[in-house]
């Protein structure tokens, strides 16, 4: 797994709090899967419809048993808008997730906050359609970029970033342990 030590707290998406699929800014499409069975997992999403969550049902939608979200030039985005898990409080657990974006920039929101409707504000893992894009930790609503995929920084009080260490390829994090699995 990733991790990154802010104002000398150790986080980690793995063990994060995911309540909530962020999609910030689409330009064409994200798909979400329902995932298979699997002994100790339960769905968020049933494949079928969008029971549990909640967002502005202009952009989301489910097709061919995924979940959809698109905005078009007739269907645009008013600004960051969030499809938000609504079906029950999560907590200690590892979200699993597959994705497809075509183009534009998205995510994955944990630790949010809800502002207003269908707008949270807290810690995001990107979704990009750009190579070193996935993954990266954001700040929305905050402090914006915080750490790119494979480095390892320190936050100071004042709020001043410093790469420590750096990782270039996700087999070096598989093999160190910060990653559980590839799939």
């Amino acid at each position: 797994m990733k991790y990154t030590r802010i104002n000398n707290e150790e986080t980690t998406i793995r063990r994060a709090i995911p309540f909530m699929l962020a999609i910030l800014a689409l330009q064409q499409a994200v798909f979400a899967v329902a995932p298979g069975p699997s002994s100790g997992w339960k769905s968020l999403f049933n494949g079928k419809d969008l029971t549990g969550w909640d967002g502005d049902p202009r952009l989301w939608s489910v097709k061919d048993g995924v979940i959809h979200g698109e905005t078009t030039p007739e269907k645009p985005a008013r600004g960051n808008t969030f499809l938000i898990w609504r079906g029950g409080k999560l907590k200690d657990f590892e979200l699993r997730l597959k994705f497809r974006i075509r183009n534009g920039n998205s995510g994955v929101q944990y630790r949010s906050k809800e502002v207003d409707k269908w707008v949270v504000s807290g810690y995001q893992a990107e979704v990009e359609n750009k190579p070193g894009k996935v993954g990266f930790l954001y700040h929305e609503k905050g402090r914006g970029w915080l750490v790119n995929v494979g480095d390892f920084m320190v936050i100071d009080e004042k709020g001043k970033k410093e790469v420590v260490g750096k990782v270039s390829n996700v087999d070096e994090l598989v093999k160190a342990g910060y990653y559980k699995d590839k799939d």
